[in-house]
């Protein structure tokens, strides 16, 4: 019977669905540098899991650090609405800069569950992690931010959120996520729409090209958050013009 009452206590504690604050609110935490990486749950060995999120995030911020983004998305407009005709993109950056970084940032913190694994990696000379910034936060009590529905303005910043819906692995809707907001800001900081129309006798509809070549530097995870009733996973990403 004991057994049973740990088992249940285990799967409530898997479902609560609590992140750090630091994870929530990755711009409040006070670094040189800085990046989150969202990892599959530890298979084995914890340490083993919490390694393999800093050599990812190693990379990350190698991405974000300088990268060209480069490509474009077709759109088809009919009477009944814009559809989607599918997108191409490539992303350039110096990945060798991934183990320079690994030499200079340290784990800060980390947390795992039994879905997923997070870690923060910071700059190791000027990291200092805040005990409130390491409470976990049930994601039930958080409400719903007001940048999902507007983005912060500032004339030197653009700002773009990035969503996803839920995947089976939970750390696959927090990379999607990211990766959106990422699109999003290279599309809000230069793009090009090229409209090709065709018109006959029963519609009319319109052929949509959107390109986009662009460098994004210092790219930065501004805030995430869960909206677990309608299952979407939504991020705040920004960088300086």
């Amino acid at each position: 019977m004991k057994s049973i009452i740990l088992l249940f206590f285990v799967v409530l504690l898997a479902d609560a669905q609590e992140y750090p604050r630091w994870f929530l609110n990755q711009d409040q935490v006070k670094c040189k540098r800085k990046v989150v990486t969202v990892m599959k749950a530890p298979s084995l060995y914890a340490d083993s899991a919490i390694a393999l999120g800093f050599r990812t995030g190693c990379d990350l911020i190698a991405k974000y650090t300088n990268v060209n983004i480069k490509g474009g998305q077709a759109f088809w407009s009919t009477e009944d609405g814009v559809h989607s005709m599918g997108a191409s993109y490539t992303e350039s950056y110096d990945i060798e800069l991934g183990d320079f970084f690994q030499s200079k940032l340290k784990v800060i913190d980390a947390f795992y569950d039994s879905k997923k694994t997070i870690v923060l990696a910071g700059d190791s000379s000027s990291c200092a992690l805040d005990e409130q910034l390491r409470e976990r936060v049930p994601m039930q009590s958080v409400q719903r931010p007001s940048w999902v529905e507007d983005l912060p303005t500032d004339q030197k910043t653009v700002y773009g959120v990035g969503t996803s819906e839920e995947y089976y692995y939970e750390s696959s809707s927090w990379q999607r996520a990211e990766h959106n907001a990422l699109m999003s800001l290279a599309r809000s900081t230069r793009s090009s729409l090229v409209s090709m129309q065709k018109r006959n006798s029963i519609e009319s509809q319109d052929l949509f090209n959107e390109d986009v070549d662009v460098d994004l530097q210092n790219v930065q995870i501004v805030a995430r958050w869960r909206d677990v009733k309608n299952k979407v996973f939504y991020v705040l990403a920004r960088t300086t013009l």
